[in-house]
């Protein structure tokens, strides 16, 4: 059964984990562009808060997987290996970068939830584009983390340890 597994070494990978960081950072960083145009032009909002709404949902599912990376590991059997110490290692710090996509995805989503509430619950008027800026330098900063990670995890492949 143990076998079955197996495949799953791939997936909790630092290459592919280091490639997914990658995939999504792409829709951030054009996300965080898209975003910052419309608030300079301060147009309609609607679009801009969809879209930072999801992509703060990519980050907080991102964020998830990647923290829960040693449990994976324990629950499909692929630990206690021989290099467990290196995997723990890996763990540890997937552990640290998921935290932090996963906690900046919920503020900035808070931010654009706050704004897609009716003006009745709160009143946002006029402060629009002050909470997609807040919601944008949230993203900001997990796509700067995302890329330190994909630098963490390319650094573990090549020199077989862990930076932090």
């Amino acid at each position: 059964m143990k076998y079955l597994f197996v495949p799953l070494r791939l997936l909790i990978s630092p290459a592919f984990i280091a490639a997914v960081d990658v995939m999504i950072l792409f829709p951030m960083v054009l996300s965080i562009v898209d975003i910052v145009q419309s608030v300079n032009r301060q147009s309609d909002t609607h679009e801009p808060v969809t879209i930072a709404s999801t992509i703060a949902l990519i980050m907080i599912g991102w964020g998830v997987a990647l923290e829960e990376r040693g449990v994976i590991r324990k629950r499909f059997g692929v630990s206690g290996g021989p290099d467990e110490e290196r995997q723990v290692n890996i763990d540890e710090t997937c552990h640290e970068y998921g935290v932090a996509q996963l906690v900046l995805g919920l503020f900035a989503e808070i931010a654009v939830a706050m704004i897609s509430l009716p003006d009745r619950i709160v009143n946002t008027i006029g402060y629009e584009h002050a909470l997609l800026t807040v919601s944008v330098i949230l993203i900001s900063i997990g796509a700067a983390i995302q890329l330190r990670h994909v630098v963490v995890l390319l650094a573990t492949l090549w020199r077989g340890k862990t930076l932090v």
